[in-house]
């Protein structure tokens, strides 16, 4: 008797990374470049849906306006930093939410450099350990030292020199270790 050969279908992990003008390029690019390596379906929103002006003068375009997005949609939420960008994050009422609903159901939620100011301005920090750019430190609770700091499903990382780390392990929440060594070989990454 011939068995039939069945195709599991594999979901594809989704993941909403907002950015605005002042945002940190290199993380931006780091993140969604590692992220799309690793098989997700990365969406890059920003207010308005329009293209910013990051810190360094370098031009990203957006995928969709912030504001249509709704947690439904996505496995992860991952916020980049640049002081700048950090701040017009936490000062859009969507924004805030969007962190407040991907915390409530405990879904990875990511933010790395300047961008715990978000989730600060939404109120999730509390009671969690998290790191952040030394430079915005003395804005927020006790952070961690370390380059990358996972508290259940929220991973916190320092900046740009962390960010590849930072992908790295919400690759493995996401896909789990294998996808993480596939990814990380080719880019001459430790594993």
């Amino acid at each position: 008797m011939k068995r039939e050969a069945t195709e599991v279908a594999t979901r594809v992990p989704r993941v909403l990374v907002p950015f605005a003008d002042g945002t940190e390029e290199m993380e931006v690019v780091i993140i969604v470049d590692v992220l799309r390596r690793a098989g997700c379906d990365v969406v890059l929103a920003s207010p308005g849906g329009l293209a910013a002006t990051c810190s360094r003068g370098v031009v990203i375009s957006p995928d969709a306006d912030l504001e249509d997005q709704q947690v439904d949609n996505f496995d992860a939420l991952v916020i980049p930093g640049g002081g700048p960008g950090t701040e017009r994050l936490a000062a859009s009422p969507k924004m805030l939410q969007l962190v407040r609903s991907f915390h409530a159901v405990e879904k990875v939620l990511g933010a790395i450099c300047a961008g715990p100011l978000v989730l600060q301005a939404a109120g999730v920090l509390q009671e969690r350990d998290f790191t952040c750019h030394p430079g915005v430190a003395a804005d927020l609770p006790a952070r961690l030292e370390q380059r990358v700091v996972v508290d259940g499903h929220l991973y916190t990382s320092q900046g740009p020199g962390t960010a590849m780390a930072f992908t790295l392990a919400l690759v493995a929440a996401l896909q789990g270790p294998e996808v993480v060594k596939n990814v990380a070989a080719p880019l001459i990454l430790p594993r």
